[in-house]
C-alpha cells in the first residue's frame, strides 16, 4: 500500500482520536466512584477472577460487551477478537484459525489460551481453539482479553495472551436474568439458531445454552502444493506436477454445542460439549480436496468445583476431564498420483489410479485437579497459593489409508505405520504463589511465581511483577514484567510417518520475557484512552518452515511495539471505539518478522437514533506482511474492510432484528500460507450479508 493509500486508510480513525481529545473532561468525582463500584459488581471475573474495574487491573486488558457487539453485526467470537488491539487472525491448510497476539509466532496455535466461564478449552492435539471461534455472540455476555504473558491464573499459563469468555451463566445478585431465542441467516447458506435458558429455585441455579449452525462456504484456491514439485521423486521418475489442482476449497461447516452450568451454594458443575465438522479446506497435505472431504474437531469438558469463603480464607477446589480429538476422512491425492511404495521406497513406486484415501484420528484425554487458597488476613495483602495437576494421554489412534504398495483397497496401518504416537502421554505439575499488595491508596503491587514441571523436561520458573499507580481518578499508570512459556503441542511432538509435518519429541518449550508499560486517561464515566508499549524477548520459537517440514526450535525473536485504544462518545446517543497497533522486530538472524502486519487499525461507531433504532459501521485495516526468509513471494498486501449494520429493538414485544453487510467494498482479503503449500495464499470472504433475530423472555 502506498503512502497516500495508507493516509486514506487511517483518516477515519485519526478523526476518531481527534474527537476524543475534544470530549468534555468535567465528570464529577461522585459519578466516577459510582461507576467503579458498579463495574466491580458487573465484571465479576476479569483476568485473575478478581472484582475490580478493568483499568485498575495489573494487566493490559480490553473488555467487549456482547450486547454492544450485536449492534455492530458481530456474529461470533472470531469476529469479536478481530477487534482487539494488536490481534490478527491466521489460518492453515485445514482452515484451523488462530488469533495472533502482537505478532508472536504466527506458526503456532497455543500462543493464547481460551477460557469459557473459567474453564480452559484449548485442545490437546493442536493446543488451539479454532472450533470455538464460531461460538455465536448471542450466548456471550462479555469478552475479556488480556494481552501479554502476564495473564496466567490458577495454573493456566498463557504465553501471548488470554481470552476469558463469560456467558450468561454468570449470575450477579440484583441483576435480572434474561432467557433468549436467536436465529440467523446469511451468505454462503449460513443458518444458525439457539437459545439461552436459566432456572432458579431455593439457591439452586441451572443454566444452559445451545446453538446449531451450518453453512456451505466455498472459496477459490490454488494452484495447490503439487505445482511446486515437492511431491516429485526424480530417482523413481515420479513427476506429480501436472496433477496440481485449482478450484473451490470446501470450507463448509456444521457445528453444534451445548453448555450446562449447575450451582448450589458453594458447589458448581460446568459442562460443555461441542461437535464440529468442517470441509477439509485446502487439504491435509496441501492438495486440494473433494467437496465432501472433512475434518472433525469434537471437544467435551466437565468440571466440578467447590468455592467457599470462611473468614479471611477462600478455598477454590476443582477437578475435571477434557476430551478432544482430531479426525479426518479425505481423498488426499488426485487420481493417478504416484508415490514411493511403503515396502521399497528407494526402488519401487506405487500408482494410485483412484487417488489416495485416508482416515486418521487422534483422540486425547486430559484429567486435572487444582486447589487454591486465598488469604486476606494480612493488612493490605491478598495472598494466593496452590497447585494444578494434569495428566494428558492419547486414548485412540486410527490410521487407515489406501494400500501403500498395491495402490488399491483400504489397509489399517494403525500398528505398523500410524500417523501419531499412540503411546504419547505427559504429566504436569504447576505450583503458584501470588501476592497483591496495596502499598497505599494510590499504589498497588502484584508479584508472584509459577513453577511448572512437565514429565521428561526441566522445570520452568515464571515470575511476574506488576505495579498500578493511580495518580488521581483520571490518570493511571502501569508497569509489568513477566516471564512465561508455551509447552509444545502434541502435533508438534508426536506426529510421525507424515511427510507434511514431522513431529519432534525433543522440542523445548517456547519462552518469553515481557516488559510492558501503560497509561490510561479516564475522560468520563465511559470514555478513556489507553496507551501501552511492550518489548517481548522470545526464545526457542517452534515452527516447521524448513524443507523437511520438521517441527524445530528454530529461532529467537525480539518484538516491540505500541497500542492505542480509545472508547467514548460525543453525545449520549453514540458510541465510538478505535485502536491502533504497531508491531516490529526481528529474529536472531536479523530477519524481519514473518507473516506479521506491522500496522493495524480498527474502530467502530454506533449511533442510537432513538430507543428503537441504531446504525453502526465497523472498519479494520491490516497492513502488509513480510514472507518467511527464503520465500521469494511478494509481501502479502494490506487490506481495509468496512461493515455496516442496522438494528431495530421492539421494547413492547422484546425482540431485536439486525441487518448487516460485511466487507461492503468487496475488498480482497487473504491470510498468508506457509512456504511449499499454496503460492496464492488463502482467500477469505468477500462482500456478504447477515440477518439476525433475537427474542428475549424475562
Amino acid at each position: 500500500m502506498n503512502r497516500n493509500s495508507l493516509k486514506t486508510a487511517f483518516k477515519p480513525l485519526s478523526l476518531l482520536f481527534a474527537v476524543a481529545c475534544t470530549i468534555n473532561l468535567n465528570a464529577q468525582e461522585s459519578d466516577i466512584l459510582e461507576k467503579i463500584a458498579l463495574d466491580m459488581a458487573q465484571y465479576g471475573k476479569v483476568a485473575t477472577i478478581t472484582k475490580q474495574n478493568e483499568h485498575y487491573q495489573p494487566y493490559i486488558i480490553s473488555v467487549f460487551q456482547g450486547k454492544e457487539l450485536q449492534k455492530l453485526g458481530v456474529s461470533n467470537l472470531k469476529e469479536a477478537l478481530e477487534l482487539v488491539p494488536g490481534v490478527d487472525m491466521a489460518t492453515d491448510n485445514v482452515n484451523y484459525k488462530t488469533p495472533i497476539f502482537r505478532g508472536s509466532n504466527p506458526f503456532a496455535y497455543g500462543q493464547s489460551k481460551l477460557l469459557i466461564d473459567g474453564v480452559l478449552v484449548n485442545d490437546l492435539f493442536l493446543d488451539g481453539y479454532s472450533a470455538y471461534l464460531d461460538m455465536p455472540i448471542d450466548i456471550i455476555k462479555r469478552i475479556e482479553v488480556v494481552r501479554g504473558p502476564g495473564s496466567k491464573t490458577d495454573g493456566v499459563n498463557a504465553y501471548a495472551g488470554s481470552i476469558n469468555v463469560i456467558t450468561y451463566a454468570e449470575q450477579l445478585e440484583g441483576f435480572e436474568t434474561e432467557d433468549r431465542l436467536f436465529l440467523k441467516g446469511g451468505s454462503y447458506d449460513y443458518r444458525m439458531g439457539g437459545f439461552v435458558k436459566t432456572y432458579k429455585q431455593d439457591g439452586f441455579t441451572l443454566f444452559t445454552d445451545f446453538f446449531y449452525l451450518e453453512d456451505n462456504k466455498k472459496l477459490p484456491a490454488g494452484p495447490d502444493a503439487a505445482s511446486l514439485g515437492i511431491y516429485n521423486y526424480p530417482h523413481l521418475g515420479i513427476d506429480n506436477t501436472p496433477l496440481s489442482q485449482s478450484g473451490d476449497a470446501p470450507l463448509w461447516l456444521k457445528n453444534y454445542a451445548l453448555g450446562l452450568h449447575l450451582s448450589y451454594k458453594a458447589f458448581s458443575l460446568r459442562a460443555r460439549t461441542l461437535y464440529h465438522k468442517q470441509g477439509s479446506a485446502y487439504g491435509i497435505n496441501a492438495l486440494l480436496p473433494k467437496d465432501d472431504d472433512h475434518v472433525k474437531l469434537p471437544s467435551h469438558s466437565l468440571e466440578l468445583a467447590y468455592d467457599k469463603e470462611f473468614g479471611h480464607y477462600k478455598a477454590i477446589i476443582k477437578a475435571g476431564v477434557k476430551l478432544d480429538a482430531f479426525q479426518s476422512q479425505s481423498k488426499l491425492t488426485p487420481d493417478g498420483f504416484e508415490l514411493p511404495s511403503l515396502s521399497d521406497p528407494i526402488g519401487t513406486k506405487t500408482t494410485y489410479t483412484n487417488g489416495f484415501y485416508g482416515e486418521h484420528e487422534a483422540a486425547q484425554r486430559t484429567l486435572y485437579q487444582s486447589s487454591y487458597l486465598k488469604y486476606s488476613g494480612f493488612e493490605n495483602h491478598y495472598l494466593s497459593f496452590g497447585y494444578r495437576l494434569s495428566k494428558e494421554e492419547t486414548r485412540k489412534v486410527v490410521t487407515k489409508t489406501t494400500d501403500r504398495d498395491s495402490g488399491t483397497g483400504l489397509t489399517d496401518y494403525g500398528q505398523t505405520y500410524p500417523f501419531f504416537d499412540k503411546d504419547a502421554q505427559r504429566d504436569i505439575l504447576a505450583l503458584s504463589f501470588q501476592d497483591k499488595f496495596d502499598y497505599s491508596s494510590s499504589l498497588s503491587l502484584m508479584y508472584g511465581i509459577n513453577v511448572e514441571k512437565i514429565s521428561h523436561q526441566n522445570a520452568q520458573f515464571d515470575p511476574r511483577l506488576s505495579m498500578v499507580y493511580r495518580m488521581d481518578r483520571e490518570n493511571i499508570f502501569k508497569a509489568i514484567y513477566s516471564r512465561s512459556h508455551r509447552n509444545p503441542s502434541w502435533q508438534e511432538m508426536y506426529t510421525i510417518n507424515n511427510r507434511a509435518r514431522v513431529g519432534n519429541p525433543d522440542l523445548d518449550p517456547e519462552t518469553v520475557r515481557a516488559f510492558e508499560a501503560a497509561y490510561i486517561r479516564n475522560f468520563s464515566n465511559d470514555s478513556y484512552l489507553q496507551a501501552n508499549i511492550f518489548y517481548l524477548n522470545n526464545k526457542d520459537q517452534i515452527d516447521k518452515t524448513n524443507p523437511q517440514n520438521e517441527f524445530r526450535n528454530s529461532k529467537d525473536t525480539d518484538i516491540y511495539g505500541l497500542e492505542l485504544e480509545f472508547k467514548g462518545n460525543i453525545t449520549q446517543d453514540n458510541q465510538i471505539y478505535a485502536n491502533y497497533a504497531f508491531v516490529d522486530g526481528e529474529d536472531d538472524k536479523g530477519n524481519p518478522l514473518a507473516n506479521v502486519a506491522q500496522h493495524m487499525a480498527k474502530g467502530y461507531y454506533i449511533y442510537n437514533y432513538d430507543p428503537y433504532f441504531s446504525i453502526s459501521t465497523l472498519a479494520k485495516y491490516v497492513g502488509a506482511k513480510e514472507r518467511v526468509m527464503g520465500d521469494d513471494r511478494e509481501k502479502l498486501k494490506a487490506y481495509t474492510t468496512v461493515d455496516a449494520s442496522l438494528q431495530y429493538q421492539s421494547r413492547v414485544h422484546d425482540f431485536t432484528l439486525t441487518l448487516s453487510v460485511k466487507n461492503i467494498f468487496d475488498e480482497e482479503v487473504k491470510y498468508p500460507s506457509e512456504p511449499y503449500t499454496y503460492t496464492n495464499d488463502y482467500p477469505q470472504e468477500g462482500r456478504n450479508f447477515l440477518i439476525a433475530f433475537k427474542k428475549s423472555f424475562r
